[in-house]
């Protein structure tokens, strides 16, 4: 209700709320896969929406995963082509990937630590493995926009420490790429956020990150 919210370049938002306040529906808003982004007044990275771009335009420059995308992935893909459908925003790769994905493929295959699995189908990996499949396919195309909701839902201790840290490590070595944090568990919070956006019956309020516990 009457929800005026501007994120600048850079910075790290966490969104709370009760269930049902509208955290996932504010995010698909600003995906694009929400009809209701278009009845709106919404600027995404300075342009408004419904302007004639399409709705791939907009996801070329967002990086996504929740527990929906995880839920409905085709776990049939290897997880190269897990990670390579994320160029895309597919799933699937139906297109010849040039050199520079590669090269870029391989780089984040090695820094995720999944040579070893690379062939292997996402369904014959652990539920936590898949996740971080998943983020590196989120990662792949190096999006200015990262939206991460519930991204640690399911997660065991290692695996959300991981992910954490990873987390970190963007935040730190790209400092301009923005994200959007979605979690209910303050054990998940990532140390960067640096502003928090609550959703409380219908209305938003900004807080400063100093006010969330972090731990």
């Amino acid at each position: 209700d009457n929800i005026n919210w501007n994120v600048r370049a850079g910075e790290k938002w966490l969104i709370k709320g009760h269930n049902g306040a509208g955290k996932s529906t504010l995010l698909s808003l600003i995906n694009g896969d929400n009809p209701q982004a278009y009845a709106n007044a919404i600027k995404i990275f300075g342009t408004k929406r419904g302007g004639g771009e399409s709705i791939w335009d907009i996801k070329k420059r967002i990086g996504y995963i929740s527990p929906e995308l995880h839920k409905y992935f085709d776990k049939q893909l290897s997880v190269e082509k897990t990670i390579a459908s994320g160029f895309f925003d597919t799933m699937g790769v139906y297109k010849k990937l040039n050199e520079a994905q590669i090269q870029t493929l391989n780089t984040i295959i090695q820094e995720f630590q999944l040579q070893n699995v690379t062939q292997k189908h996402l369904s014959a990996l652990s539920f936590g493995m898949q996740r971080w499949v998943l983020l590196a396919r989120t990662l792949v195309k190096n999006p200015p926009l990262l939206i991460f909701d519930e991204p640690c839902q399911g997660l065991d201790v290692t695996f959300t420490k991981l992910f954490l840290n990873s987390i970190q490590q963007i935040a730190a070595q790209q400092p301009t790429t923005t994200l959007l944090y979605v979690t209910h568990v303050d054990d998940e919070i990532p140390n960067c956020i640096n502003k928090v956006l609550i959703l409380q019956n219908g209305k938003a309020k900004i807080e400063k990150a100093e006010n969330i516990q972090n731990k």
